[in-house]
């Protein structure tokens, strides 16, 4: 992956079962950086809408699509030291007896943690 950012990307993790996805992303930026990272990101992602960030979190929605009635997608900010953050995504369906989602779920996660990658 590349990142076009001045942080370097360490790793990024996603996996996706029943129309739950998580993904990991770890990352050399201190905690601080991210809440503004995510707004920035938001505009790099025309299909979801930023609800609301904080200093520990994120949160956005996804409109439905052909593939998926939707979903809500939480990032959280875990700091492993001080240069260095894990960010880890939830996907979560907005029908909750969603059982496939087609990989919908996994295609935002990656969309949502490349944007952030890019903008640090």
């Amino acid at each position: 992956m590349t990142n076009m950012g001045n942080a370097k990307t360490i790793s990024l993790e996603i996996t996706s079962k029943r129309a739950r996805g998580r993904g990991e992303l770890l990352i050399s930026a201190p905690v601080a950086a991210l809440p503004p990272a995510v707004e920035r990101a938001a505009y790099r992602l025309p299909t979801m809408t930023l609800t609301g960030v904080w200093q520990e979190r994120a949160e956005l929605s996804v409109g439905m699509t052909w593939k998926s009635f939707g979903s809500s997608i939480v990032l959280t900010f875990e700091p492993v030291d001080a240069g260095t953050t894990r960010v880890v995504a939830t996907s979560t369906p907005a029908v909750p007896t969603t059982l496939t989602d087609w990989g919908q779920g996994k295609a935002d996660l990656a969309a949502v943690l490349n944007a952030l990658a890019a903008e640090l």
